[in-house]
């Protein structure tokens, strides 16, 4: 058996720093690369951050090697979007990780790039797209589809039959009825019950906290 390839995570802020303790743990689907380190272009911002991580260096400035596999760590879509089209440009090659309590369901497709983080569902027989992150406790029901690019974050609910198209931020909490279609750069705010459709570029809100006197 030869040399594992080394991952390297772009990205080194708050989400990069959480898919570095994921990436350790992470068990499902064969892992067979070493965790190598992080590049970013903010360096100078991250000095003062603690992470048992490496930072190599710049994104911009980085050449992958072919003894290196990347994921994306970064929450914006279209900056995720455009990081990892940067490395795949000059022939980067994607990876998955997945959260050793991550929990997968029969005839479910994984592009290259998708993080599931702890505790996150993906059920049977859906699609997930390139670089895809499903964050904390969030679930993606029976039969659903979700484009590239796409963060779907923490304690989120697609129920069965949601598609959702390229480059959507889904805010915390939020709960996507069975069968509904959600437009590309879509952006569904934090508590949001979303119950028709959405077209692309629109945001929806949900309800504002309110003060407690």
């Amino acid at each position: 058996m030869g040399k594992l390839p080394g991952l390297i995570i772009i990205g080194a802020g708050g989400f990069g720093r959480e898919v570095l303790a994921w990436a350790e743990q992470s068990e499902q689907m064969g892992r067979d690369w070493t965790i190598k380190g992080f590049i970013d272009d903010n360096l100078e911002a991250l000095t003062h951050k603690r992470s048992p991580g490496k930072l190599i260096g710049r994104l911009t400035d980085h050449q992958p090697a072919d003894d290196e596999v990347f994921v994306c760590a970064v929450g914006v879509p279209a900056v995720k979007q455009r990081c990892s089209e940067l490395i795949a440009t000059r022939g980067g090659r994607f990876t998955r990780i997945i959260h050793r309590t991550a929990v997968l369901g029969h005839e479910v497709e994984l592009a290259e790039g998708v993080i599931l983080c702890p505790h996150s569902v993906v059920s049977a027989n859906n699609r997930i797209g390139r670089g895809v992150a499903v964050n904390l406790h969030a679930t993606v029901d029976h039969d659903t589809e979700v484009g590239d690019w796409t963060q779907i974050n923490c304690h989120s609910d697609l129920t069965g039959g949601v598609r959702i198209g390229r480059s959507v931020w889904i805010s915390s909490h939020v709960v996507i009825a069975p069968g509904v279609s959600v437009g590309d750069g879509a952006y569904l705010g934090a508590g949001a019950v979303v119950m028709r459709d959405v077209d692309p570029g629109t945001k929806v809100f949900g309800v504002p906290a309110r003060r407690i006197e």
